[in-house]
């Protein structure tokens, strides 16, 4: 009956630290296996981001080819209206020559209207004599008028001279008539001819220069959409530099983990067994000492190792405060929260911290900067990785004036690693402060918290 009642308190302290040693290994495989999913998750968001990546270069490069043809087309409208100036400025020359002789055909014209005035006067005044001698000329009564055959030939040639002049009048008066008319066509021609060629090129002018200005435009949204798809390149390739680095880091803390971890279970194990060592002892002590005593002594040693081990095993599964303990980054007031903001309607990852420019800034937690560096839109910025309780933890600190570590250095909870800035896309001098369970994630930042409700 001893006998039997010595195996049951052997078999007791066994099972006891057998417990232990599982609860232990349980822990340590949790610890691990959350180092391992943010792992994966950061090779998740490299994929994606490598995607992201490509597919954004390939729309710069279609956009570049898109600039290069509207360039191209640019280049043959300018070369159609340069040679649509050429023929504009001709035309002008043309107009001004036309002008020129059109101020000439006009004095001739008015030279013409003279003389044609001038002999309808005379043509007038021919009439009216020859109305008021009762009506034309006789040659017989000019000859038969005659007082001598000298008188006669002198009458004869007087008469021939004034019908010559007569006809040579109206022959005169007839082709100014016909040329004044000819003229004025011609004027009135080159004038609606030279009008018509001159609107001609104004109007093709402007169209050219119209199609000019909206390819001019055209080229103007390629470039800015260009420069929006440059951003995003340059931006997936912050991010994965950031990824990267991330990765290295958390595969560093994993090593670290299981390194500690083996450990750990090496010296559990020793403990382990040496408790049992001692264990076997007391018990063969107590059985040596116990052999001549009563069962109700017996059973009083056994109700006492019972309760040692029930006092080792409630001591180890009393629950432990897992949350993480950061410290305010810099000193300060709160000038943005977490969250959505009511004046932009955007979500803000993290809290700012507003002070003077140079304000020591330093790390939240103990851990290890994956990232130290210019970022267009972080400015100077410090990211660093935290392995807490098996847990990964992330905090960024951005708009800095300067920083003072360097990617791959551990830092200590408290260290000085920056100054108070105001560098990329800000307004003021302050502190960007995000912090994640897990690893940084790019936009939407998915696994952002609030930093106040971690910070004691």
């Amino acid at each position: 009956m001893k006998a039997v009642k010595m195996k049951v308190v052997v078999a007791a302290c066994l099972s006891c630290s057998l417990i232990l040693g599982i609860d232990g290994g349980t822990v340590s495989a949790q610890s691990q296996a959350q180092l391992n999913e943010k792992l994966d998750t950061i090779k998740q968001q490299k994929q994606d981001n490598n995607n992201d990546l490509a597919s954004s270069k390939k729309k710069l490069s279609e956009n570049h080819n898109k600039q290069d043809d509207v360039v191209n087309n640019i280049k043959d409208t300018e070369k159609r209206i340069a040679s649509m100036n050429g023929r504009i400025d001709q035309t002008q020359t043309k107009v001004r020559q036309n002008q020129t002789d059109m101020v000439i055909l006009k004095k001739e014209i008015s030279k013409i209207d003279s003389r044609i005035k001038i002999r309808g006067q005379l043509l007038k005044g021919r009439l009216r004599s020859i109305y008021m001698s009762g009506g034309a000329v006789s040659y017989l009564d000019v000859i038969m008028g005659s007082k001598s055959f000298g008188n006669f030939l002198d009458r004869l040639l007087a008469l021939k001279m004034i019908t010559d002049q007569d006809n040579k009048i109206i022959t005169d008066q007839k082709k100014d008539k016909v040329a004044q008319v000819t003229k004025q066509k011609k004027l009135q021609t080159v004038l609606a001819q030279t009008t018509n060629d001159l609107h001609n090129l104004q109007t093709m002018k402007t169209s050219l220069d119209q199609e000019n200005a909206h390819k001019q435009d055209l080229l103007d949204k390629l470039k800015s959409q260009a420069s929006d798809i440059e951003k995003t390149v340059m931006s997936s390739s912050e991010q994965s530099q950031i990824l990267n680095a991330q990765e290295s880091v958390i595969k560093q803390q994993l090593a670290d983990l299981a390194a500690s971890q083996a450990k750990e279970k090496a010296r559990a194990e020793a403990e382990a067994k040496a408790k049992a060592d001692a264990e076997k002892a007391a018990v063969a002590k107590t059985a040596a000492a116990t052999t001549n005593s009563s069962s109700g002594q017996t059973v009083s040693v056994q109700n006492n190792t019972q309760t040692s081990a029930e006092t080792i095993s409630s001591a180890d599964s009393q629950p432990t405060n897992t949350q993480a303990s950061f410290i305010m980054p810099a000193a300060g007031y709160i000038s943005s929260g977490f969250g959505y903001r009511s004046f932009d309607n955007g979500f803000h990852p993290g809290i700012d911290i507003a002070n003077s420019t140079g304000t020591p800034i330093r790390a939240a937690a103990d851990g290890i900067v994956f990232k130290a560096y210019q970022s267009a839109s972080y400015g100077n910025c410090v990211m660093i990785s935290h392995s807490i309780g098996g847990k990964i933890y992330t905090t960024v600190y951005a708009h800095m004036s300067s920083y003072s570590v360097s990617t791959g250095q551990s830092v200590s909870q408290g260290q000085v690693i920056g100054s108070m800035g105001s560098t990329g896309e800000s307004t003021g001098s302050h502190l960007h402060f995000e912090l994640y369970i897990g690893p940084w994630t790019p936009p939407p930042h998915n696994g952002a918290v609030n930093p106040l409700a971690y910070i004691n």
